[in-house]
């Protein structure tokens, strides 16, 4: 049955506190944790005021202590589940950021905190049926869903401290949600395409515009380790397993400084923190299978997470076509163990493997990452990280491979305060790329001048303060210095970067950002171990400014909208200058100006919840300038929508349906200057995906899900190039493909 709630604060301490009874006295007020252990002023905790927590369905008893970071104004800032079993632990953290307390004081002043807080779910028994009025028993009536019951007391420990909001214009999708997100196959880093400002090439492809910029001016980035791809080929999962992720977040412009060298945005994955007790997940889909794992060791000092994927997809072609091979498998592990109370060494190693093709024409990429990291906390408020990255990108043909040999190393330093905290960081690459090619191949200059094999080096260090983190007031400024060689050649790159935000009304909030970015002038996506050489026109150069206003309304609703103006300078984008994913020696000299503009509307109710949804609206325009031409780029489309709805039907079963809707891609002409883009456009694409899933529990540790999800239900082909002649204009694209996944998840808790 479904389960009532009980949500409790806890001290901060492992220990659960039991709420007051009769029989049992009140606990003394509480003293603050200062820097040094030691006591200052009596604290008086928060006090829940709302904890709206969704009934999950569960056959027993079940407990998730949460880790929250509450402001000065009583809204939960960061949520962390620091125990307990899914879904419980994800419908807990995606519930605690609605949640409202009376802040905590230190004396008579509000000050932050942060808190454990208890969640606790009942499973609810059926009522005895009422007697019908002839003196038969008549059916019981069904029991209604029952509103969370709160409690709470006191608090032990109450640590004061700085904590920050998000990055001020980033948004987020959580693993949770995504799972309700149709046409995502459960993989956080789907959800990227949804989010306002993001253009797909190509639907179902992880080839994005990003509020006008260029693939490759899109960064990628696991925990702080830089990746080149973000998605398997042919239509395949994300490179990371899912339970290895907490959530995504995208930085559309401006990004926090620790980003550097991407003139767009950038892509962050967030791992979800290791667990105190043993987990597992495994699943099987029709055309791949996975399997994650976690368990501490060394009485809870230690733990250590393991994933994987392998695709069978070869087995089933190869029964359709001896001729035929797709191929794709990827692994992440992490191990870590507590030195102490202040210092953690932890390993992440992780990789992707993809190939496709036949015997006369066959490629595959692959990467692999091995990250050392040591974490060390100074006291409560000042911490660092030291990680040393290795890594290897490969792409290989039938007609030879590029490869890249990295070394990387990053540091990261945080010290916080009431009123101000500081962030500072350095880091610095070593890039050995390699190249063979096939002595058959026709005009392999093309390639050696593009890709010639080199060693290039980039080392940048940054800083940003951000003043008054738990105010209604929040200003960032910050900046970066990068300096950039390859082939003998050296730049440097210089980036202020400033953000502010600010709380109008308790339910209306502002925030602004202007940036500076810079980039060397690869254009090359998606293809591991390519890097486009030399910094033979200067770097690219991007000015970016945004500004946002988002409102909190009735029913956990959220709705935003904003505007960007984004300039960039020596802009290399051949891609959306010819139309065409072809290149040739001459892509690295097509520099141009590019203009970006456009208003995003994004409203959204949790995913989580009954009823959940979401609209993400972009209207934009985007203008490139080189030479005597002035257009729009091959890939301007003014009209992107995403429209999400999902809905516990009954007893766990639920439907979720998305649709995509994007304008059609605009006529290339040919001058004898070049190509302009300003004839009519192709027909407009819309895509609707579908989802039914449904969650049984087995026992009190084992659950298991069966799901079916369509990608492309309406079976649209779409447009990717349009030519245009005084005959009329043709379009090329790619053909209608429906992909459908039917799976089974189990999780063991």
């Amino acid at each position: 049955g479904l389960g009532c709630l009980a949500v409790v604060p806890s001290a901060f301490a492992d220990d659960v506190v039991a709420p007051e009874g009769p029989d049992r006295a009140p606990p003394p007020p509480p003293k603050a944790t200062q820097d040094d252990g030691s006591l200052t002023a009596i604290v008086t905790p928060p006090v829940a005021i709302e904890t709206p927590v969704p009934d999950v369905e569960t056959p027993r008893s079940v407990e998730v202590i949460l880790e929250l970071t509450i402001d000065r104004e009583g809204h939960v800032t960061r949520a962390a589940a620091v125990s307990g079993p899914e879904p419980h632990a994800s419908a807990s953290v995606s519930a605690a950021y609605s949640f409202r307390f009376e802040p905590a004081r230190q004396g008579d002043r509000v000050v932050p905190a942060r808190i454990h807080f208890l969640v606790r779910f009942e499973p609810v028994e059926p009522g005895p049926s009422e007697p019908a009025p002839n003196g038969t028993s008549a059916p019981a009536a069904p029991a209604e869903r029952p509103q969370a019951v709160v409690t709470t007391h006191n608090v032990e420990e109450v640590v004061v401290v700085g904590q920050l909001a998000e990055d001020p214009g980033s948004r987020r999708m959580s693993r949770a949600e995504t799972r309700n997100l149709a046409g995502a196959f459960d993989d956080p880093l789907r959800s990227v395409e949804v989010m306002p400002g993001v253009t797909p090439m190509a639907t179902g492809l992880p080839l994005f515009f990003v509020r006008g910029a260029p693939p490759g001016n899109v960064g990628y980035f696991v925990d702080g380790v830089r990746i080149p791809l973000l998605y398997h080929a042919f239509l395949g999962p994300s490179v990371v397993h899912p339970a290895f992720l907490e959530q995504v977040t995208l930085n559309a412009g401006p990004a926090p400084v620790r980003f550097g060298r991407y003139a767009g945005a950038v892509v962050e994955a967030t791992m979800a923190r290791p667990s105190d007790h043993f987990r597992a997940e495994a699943n099987i889909r029709l055309i791949d299978a996975g399997a994650f794992v976690q368990t501490p060791f060394a009485n809870g000092k230690g733990y250590a997470m393991l994933s994987g994927r392998y695709s069978y997809t070869g087995l089933l072609l190869t029964l359709l076509s001896n001729d035929q091979r797709v191929d794709y498998w990827d692994y992440q592990g992490l191990v870590g163990y507590r030195l102490g109370k202040r210092d953690e060494l932890s390993v992440f190693t992780f990789g992707a493997f993809d190939f496709g093709g036949s015997t006369q024409t066959a490629g595959g990429t692959e990467f692999h990452r091995i990250d050392v990291r040591w974490d060390h906390e100074f006291s409560a408020r000042s911490k660092m990280r030291w990680a040393v990255t290795t890594g290897r990108d490969q792409t290989q043909s039938t007609q030879g491979f590029v490869s890249d040999n990295a070394l990387m190393s990053r540091l990261s330093f945080e010290n916080k305060h009431d009123d101000i905290v500081v962030r500072s960081g350095a880091d610095v690459t070593f890039d050995d790329y390699g190249m063979e090619i096939d002595p058959a191949v026709a005009e392999p200059e093309i390639y050696l001048d593009l890709f010639p094999p080199r060693v290039d080096a980039a080392g940048g260090v940054y800083t940003d303060l951000v003043f008054f983190p738990n105010g209604p007031v929040q200003v960032i400024p910050g900046v970066r210095a990068d300096v950039y060689s390859s082939l003998g050649n050296t730049a440097i790159g210089v980036d202020p970067r400033i953000s502010a935000s600010y709380r109008i009304t308790p339910r209306l909030k502002a925030t602004h950002g202007l940036a500076l970015a810079h980039q060397t002038p690869n254009f090359v996506p998606q293809i591991p171990g390519a890097a486009v050489a030399g910094l033979e026109g200067g770097l690219q150069e991007s000015l970016q400014a945004s500004s946002n206003f988002e409102m909190s309304l009735p029913w956990e609703i959220t709705a935003s909208v904003g505007g960007f103006i984004n300039m960039t300078n020596n802009l290399s984008d051949p891609v959306g200058l010819t139309q065409s994913l072809a290149i040739d020696e001459t892509s690295k000299n097509l520099r141009a100006l590019g203009r970006a503009a456009g208003i995003e509307v994004y409203i959204k109710r949790p995913l989580t919840r009954r009823l959940g949804g979401m609209l993400s609206y972009t209207f934009s325009g985007s203008s490139r300038s080189f030479d005597n031409i002035t257009t729009v780029p091959g890939y301007d489309r003014p009209h992107v929508l995403n429209l999400a709805l999902t809905y516990d039907i009954w007893d766990s079963w639920r439907l979720s349906g998305k649709l995509a809707f994007m304008s059609g891609v605009p006529g290339r002409r040919t001058t004898v200057d070049g190509f302009v883009f300003d004839q009519s456009r192709s027909d407009p694409f819309l895509r609707l995906d579908l989802k039914l899933s449904k969650r049984w529990y087995s026992s009190e540790t084992f659950y298991w899900t069966t799901y079916l999800e369509v990608l492309n239900a309406t079976y649209s082909g779409q447009v990717s190039s349009r030519t245009c002649t005084v005959d009329g204009c043709t379009d090329k694209g790619t053909a209608p493909l429906l992909l459908p996944s039917l799976g089974v998840e189990m999780g063991w808790n």
